[in-house]
């Protein structure tokens, strides 16, 4: 990590912000760039801009809505969002602070008179600092060592509290360091904190999710540092400054549990379910991040067909709160179908197992029955006219010529390639090609799990 003195931020015209500060900034970059903000969130336009604004505004964010919706992915999007600040703009914090406050806090309680008078928003430095640095020691600036905050990680800048009635005040505010406690002896001592999540969230992300599961008195640590930026630790006399930008999320049949002075000091922004072209994008984006190498393809118009299939008995059993996770998930087994039988392209076969599974899988044993009889797969067939202009005529005449070429394995890929020169099947090839940014034998491959699909009658 790179190591500079406090001296040197006074006299080169280094300028303190706070988090929500950082956020605009990097909102206004992104913009200006012509870029989109959350780039990894698909739809909900005007959510992310309340949701940025909310955050910018410095105030808490509450995201609610059913499970499956995408709330813990914009969590991450705002945390990525700070990661491209720290990348581009230089921001530092004491080497020693348990949580990262701001340097020129110690400026101040040194009563700089440099610092004084500029009039930025600061306040007395932390207990640890003050200790080393302020508490009637001659100390000079170019002693106190800072180092750059280089982006948000677990635990420093950023931090997950997973709700639960058994989250204790002490996980969220600090407790004691065992160790510490032992050299020192002295339990009131500053030093002896071990910051919890609210502080080692400072200078990012405290996302605190289902949030309407946390305990009363887990809620009631958080209003400390949401309303007035600093946690005081159980037995202790001393306050911690803290500076995070804070995103809760709920059910909403958890939503009553959740306590009036936390909803009081948190802004509540309902996340829905996006359209069904977003969920498609959704879908797809998951299915780019390959974990391994070898991960099968699935084809766009296969794609379709899961998303259309799930969101047709989310409408028909919504008790079951079917979010687009479920639709991430019949795409991810239905990749797996693929590779399970040593296939690089998932075919229809594929396409149903991740459906059923996907499904069948969010229905309790009562109903699973009554789930899988409503299941139905829209027709292959509208799928690739909608996607490649292709029509049933078009499909049956590039079957009837691959039969021709090669009887006993008409779907080959090497039958497609030699077939794409027979303009009854060319035609098909290259609108895959264009469509679905594919070359070599991966597009044959597509282009012949489609004719497949559609000659075995599965879907059509």
């Amino acid at each position: 990590m790179e190591t500079v003195y406090l001296n040197e931020l006074v006299h080169n015209g280094y300028k303190p912000t706070r988090v929500n500060e950082r956020l605009r900034k990097a909102v206004r970059e992104r913009i200006e760039r012509g870029e989109e903000i959350f780039p990894e969130i698909f739809g909900l336009e005007m959510e992310k801009r309340r949701i940025a604004e909310v955050l910018m505004a410095g105030r808490g964010v509450l995201l609610t809505g059913q499970y499956g919706t995408g709330k813990t992915e914009i969590s991450k999007a705002v945390k990525d969002l700070l990661t491209d600040y720290y990348k581009h703009h230089e921001v530092f914090y004491p080497e020693i602070c348990p949580v990262q406050e701001e340097p020129f806090n110690i400026a101040y309680s040194l009563g700089v008179p440099e610092v004084r008078k500029r009039g930025y928003k600061l306040r007395d430095a932390c207990p640890v600092c003050r200790a080393e640095y302020c508490n009637g020691k001659k100390v000079d600036l170019k002693d106190v060592e800072l180092v750059r905050f280089e982006k948000p990680v677990e635990g420093k800048g950023f931090a997950r509290v997973q709700g639960g009635s058994d989250v204790t005040p002490e996980e969220l505010i600090g407790t004691f360091n065992l160790k510490k406690l032992a050299e020192i002896g002295d339990p009131f001592n500053p030093e002896v904190f071990q910051p919890g999540k609210i502080g080692q969230a400072s200078g990012g992300v405290l996302f605190v999710d289902e949030l309407g599961k946390l305990g009363e008195s887990g809620q009631y640590a958080l209003i400390q540092a949401s309303e007035e930026g600093c946690v005081t630790p159980a037995k202790s006399r001393e306050t911690f400054p803290v500076d995070e930008l804070l995103i809760a999320t709920t059910n909403p049949v958890d939503e009553d549990n959740i306590i009036g002075a936390v909803l009081d000091r948190l802004v509540s922004i309902r996340i829905p379910i996006v359209d069904y072209e977003n969920e498609v994008k959704i879908v797809e984006n998951s299915l780019r991040k390959k974990e391994y190498e070898e991960a099968p393809y699935v084809p766009k118009a296969f794609l379709n067909v899961m998303v259309k299939a799930v969101r047709k008995v989310r409408e028909s059993k919504p008790e079951l709160e079917i979010g687009p996770r479920t639709s991430i998930n019949a795409g991810l087994i239905a990749r797996e179908s693929a590779f399970f039988d040593g296939r690089s392209v998932a075919n229809i076969c594929d396409v149903k197992e991740g459906v059923y599974a996907a499904l069948l899988g969010k229905a309790p044993f009562e109903e699973k029955d009554s789930v899988e009889a409503g299941i139905e797969l829209p027709k292959i067939s509208d799928e690739i006219e909608r996607l490649y202009g292709i029509d049933s005529d078009e499909l049956e005449a590039g079957i009837e010529v691959l039969r021709e070429m090669n009887p006993d394995k008409p779907f080959a890929p090497e039958n497609i390639r030699k077939a794409a020169k027979r303009p009854e099947v060319k035609s098909f090839v290259d609108r895959v090609r264009e469509r679905e940014k594919l070359k070599g034998r991966k597009l044959y491959e597509v282009v012949g799990v489609y004719y497949q699909a559609y000659d075995r009658g599965l879907l059509r």
